[in-house]
Parts: structure tokens; sequence; C-alpha cells
């Protein structure tokens, strides 16, 4: 497989969400008036972050063209030992969950704009879902510089890398599990401190292991 053939399906995804997000902001423009526009909005769906009209429609299209060139450009930056061909399915489904979350974002605002009845519930349980995908497709991510848990341990030593992945899969899942069941359940007022302890605990635990499985390999 050539270089310019690695990972279509994200590329061609990632330009339609471009496209996408950006035919939605000019035909939304007119509809909206000229003045400040919601971009940022607390938990519970209320606006406390504003922009005028016009960046607040174009900021999202420019991230997403800005995470397209990152994630399109990072593979040919990666050492030739990087084997990241391996992991391509942990490489696409994130940089595909990534976009998607960021496009329903966008929704979101230019909705908001416009004045119609959009739920924030989507957005809440987007992190969940991202982890519970993430995690499915994270033990069969392979020795590479790119994506994955990338710890001094992991990345010296293959054996480390592939227990620690195996790992990660499972507990990543069940961080994601555990974000969706408070989006769910959990007050707003609370649940950003479920969230923050749900990823930083999930990510503590699996650099740990790798720490452990390090000593032990080295040990035996």
């Amino acid at each position: 497989m050539t270089k310019d053939a690695k990972w279509p399906v994200s590329k061609l995804f990632s330009l339609l969400m471009i496209a996408v997000t950006t035919g939605l902001s000019l035909w939304a423009r007119p509809q909206i008036p000229e003045g400040l526009v919601g971009t940022h909005f607390d938990l519970s769906g209320t606006a406390n972050g504003f922009m005028p009209r016009d960046q607040a429609l174009m900021v999202m299209p420019l991230i997403l063209a800005a995470i397209t060139l990152l994630m399109w450009a990072l593979p040919y930056m990666q050492p030739k030992t990087g084997k990241l061909e391996r992991s391509a399915s942990v490489y696409a489904v994130s940089w595909i969950g990534t976009v998607v979350f960021l496009a329903f974002g966008h929704l979101f605002v230019v909705g908001h704009a416009l004045g119609w009845a959009l739920s924030v519930q989507p957005l809440l349980l987007g992190p969940g879902l991202l982890f519970i995908l993430i995690g499915n497709f994270m033990p069969k991510a392979q020795h590479n510089y790119l994506v994955g848990v990338r710890t001094p341990w992991t990345l010296s030593d293959e054996r480390v890398w592939h227990k620690t992945h195996r790992l990660a899969g499972p507990v990543m899942m069940m961080a994601g599990v555990i974000m969706l069941g408070a989006a769910l359940m959990v007050p707003t007022l609370y649940l950003h401190w479920v969230f923050l302890s749900a990823g930083i605990g999930s990510a503590l635990i699996v650099v740990i292991a790798s720490y452990i499985y390090a000593r032990t390999l080295n040990l035996t």
C-alpha cells in the first residue's frame, strides 16, 4: 500500500465533514442576526461563551480543517520503524470519532443560534461513546510512536506495549460506560467531575500498569 492510499475512508470522511459544516454555516448565516453567538455551553446547554456571528460560524470548519491536515500529515512524520500502518484501525477510529464529535458541536452552535430546540444530551454522550469505541480497538494497536499508550516502558519494549494495550482496551471501555451512565443519570452540576475522574483514572491505571509490566518482564 502506498502512502497516498493510507486511511482513505478517514480522509474522505474528514473532508466531507469540512464541506458539510462549512455549507451549514453559509446556509445559516443570512438567518442569524449580526451580533454575538453562543459558542461555549455549560453542561445544561446554557451559553457561557460568545463570538461574533461570522467567527462563530467559521471557527469549527477551520478547526476541522486543521485537524484533518494534522492527522493527514502525522503518518509521514513518524520514524520508519514506527509501523503505524499496523495500527491503522485505531488511528482511523480516533480520527473519525474526533471529527464526528466536533461536527455535532458545530451543529449545536448553529442550531442554538437559529433558535432550534436542541438537546445537549448527544454531546454529553459523546465522550463516553468515544472512549468505548477507541477502547474496543486499543488491543489491536501495534508498536508505534503516534497512537496508543506511549510511555517510556511501552515504547522501549514491544512485550510491554502488547500487555499494556490488552489492559487499556477494557479499562477505556469501562471508563466510557461510566461516562455514559453519568451523562444519563448524574446531575449536570457534578457531571464534569465524573468525566474527569473516569478519564484521568483510566489513564493512571494504564500508565502504572505499563510500569509494573516493564518491571516484571525485566525481572524474568
